[in-house]
């Protein structure tokens, strides 16, 4: 599993500390790549995460709205997008869908005909219901949901958490190359001002050469065109 003190690692390692003198201590990194780094590395790869929603609670419910209800992330995390939700089954039993499977091949013909015959006259009904996602942490649910529901599942997409541990195994590269390009442009921007030459700190003496910059920025432009392959990040569209 990621965490913020192998990325620190491996960011420090890359610019040659200690060796290297960075101008930046450990927690101003790690507060970057947390506050922006993350953020943006997870509008390519959000975490999928499930709450459930009690539709007949007030205090879920959007004042003067009845079919819309604020989703709450248990961490209080940036919600991106709603994937779906779920409610029980009770709807589908109201239409003939069998309550269990299919006991033998002799009933598996009128089990399947069952089954379809309900699912398409849900389509139909007024348990077909449609979502819609408002930002910040609104979910709108067409039609107006029957107080018969109750509670349901919510799959959503939200930001990473901070302490990493919601990147996948096969990206955690991607993220310390992202996060290194990151700290890299900084120091880069920082050096810059200084023009030639080295200079004196309490960290030692430091050469401020600004090529790390132009550095950073092609590292970063190369991690995101891969993510953008990889994945497609979220995208609001207003329909009006």
């Amino acid at each position: 599993m990621l965490s913020q003190n192998l990325v620190l690692s491996y960011i420090k390692d890359n610019l040659g500390f200690p060796f290297q003198k960075l101008e930046l201590e450990d927690e101003k990194i790690l507060e970057y790549i947390i506050d922006h780094t993350l953020k943006e590395f997870g509008y390519y790869v959000p975490q999928v995460w499930k709450t459930s929603l009690n539709l007949n609670s007030d205090a879920n419910k959007v004042p003067g709205v009845g079919n819309e209800f604020y989703i709450f992330d248990d961490q209080g995390l940036e919600i991106l997008n709603v994937i779906d939700f779920y409610s029980s089954a009770s709807e589908l039993y109201l239409h003939g869908h069998p309550p269990i499977g299919a006991l033998s091949m002799g009933e598996l013909k009128d089990w399947a005909l069952a089954v379809s015959n309900a699912m398409t006259v849900k389509m139909f009904s007024s348990f077909d219901y449609t979502f819609e996602f408002r930002h910040p942490n609104i979910i709108r649910i067409s039609p107006l949901p029957t107080s018969s529901i109750g509670v349901i599942t919510i799959e959503y997409e939200r930001q990473q958490p901070p302490d990493l541990s919601g990147i996948p195994n096969d990206l955690h590269q991607y993220y310390k190359k992202l996060a290194l390009a990151d700290i890299m442009i900084v120091l880069g921007r920082i050096r810059k001002k200084y023009g030639g030459g080295n200079l004196r700190t309490p960290f030692g003496e430091i050469p401020l050469d600004a090529e790390i910059l132009e550095e950073g920025k092609e590292m970063k432009r190369e991690v995101l065109e891969t993510l953008e392959r990889l994945y497609i990040p979220n995208i609001r569209i207003d329909h009006g």
